[in-house]
């Protein structure tokens, strides 16, 4: 507490907006962005396994936090909450920070994977700065802060000691693969979902990264100017599905696990299949320059 108390001595109006800014970055809809943004306009390949790890490592947090159940700094005492924004996101106890995690293991594969020095620079200060947004927002102590990032970097470590068995996963029959890719999500989902929080959208999204490069490979078109189109499409596509299925669909087929798993595991599909099946069709010459694992 005394970490939060220390940082808040300096708060502003200009910083609780700037460490709002910063924090939203580890939000579910930003990761909706980065992801299809990666996805559909830089690497297929790359956004699969960023989407499939950073659902992983939530799926992950999500538990350990019932485990642990620590409160929250504002929960102790509700004047260190320092925008209602970062308050009414702070979902489930404290430990381990979620943002802390996702970020350290979304910008940590990503720098990884391209492999470019001024990447990480931008990755270790983008992790660090979300950190420290959860600090001076008062949502998390700095135990639940460290606890985030040692978890991430754990995930990391056990990710990159397994990565040859994604490749030997190619072996496998595709028909396999794909009743694997949703079963496996479906079953954690009916099995050990995650408490007081909403585990049908996680696997069901998880299934969709899981299984769409399977059933539509996929590789960005060549020129910049597609590859952009194409992003902005699948975002405003999926954005537009979450929007219309939360209005029209009964209030108990969207509580019910298997029906809130079919509808973010056919939401992922329209960005995942229905977004590469367009961009083949508007630009029929355009080919696949490589075809995602």
């Amino acid at each position: 507490m005394d970490t939060v108390l220390f940082l808040q001595s300096f708060a502003s109006p200009a910083l609780d907006r700037f460490f709002q800014l910063v924090t939203d970055l580890g939000s579910e809809g930003a990761y909706i962005v980065l992801l299809l943004s990666v996805y559909l306009a830089l690497d297929a390949r790359l956004g699969q396994r960023l989407g499939v790890f950073v659902l992983v490592t939530f799926f992950v947090n999500f538990h350990l936090k019932g485990l642990v159940g620590t409160p929250r700094p504002f929960e102790l005492d509700p004047a260190l909450g320092r925008t209602p924004e970062a308050v009414a996101g702070a979902l489930g106890p404290g430990f381990p920070s979620a943002h802390a995690q996702s970020s350290l293991t979304f910008w940590g594969y990503a720098a990884l994977w391209l492999r470019r020095r001024w990447f990480w620079a931008l990755a270790l200060a983008l992790v660090a700065l979300v950190s420290l947004s959860r600090l001076y927002l008062g949502v998390h102590v700095l135990a639940d802060v460290l606890g985030g990032l040692a978890l991430g970097a754990l995930f990391l470590g056990l990710v990159r000691a397994a990565e040859p068995l994604w490749g030997r996963l190619q072996g496998v029959p595709k028909g396999a693969r794909v009743a694997l890719g949703v079963l496996a999500p479906l079953a954690l989902m009916l099995l050990l979902p995650p408490p007081g929080l909403e585990p049908d959208l996680i696997l069901g999204a998880l299934a969709a990264f899981l299984t769409a490069p399977l059933l539509a490979p996929y590789a960005p078109p060549r020129a910049l100017w597609q590859r952009l189109v194409a992003a902005a499409f699948g975002v405003a596509l999926v954005f537009a599905a979450l929007l219309l299925s939360s209005l029209l669909l009964p209030e108990a087929l969207k509580r019910d696990p298997l029906g809130g798993f079919a509808r973010y595991l056919v939401i992922g599909y329209a960005g995942l299949l229905l977004v590469p099946a367009l961009v083949s069709w508007v630009w029929p010459r355009v080919k696949v320059v490589r075809a995602a694992d």
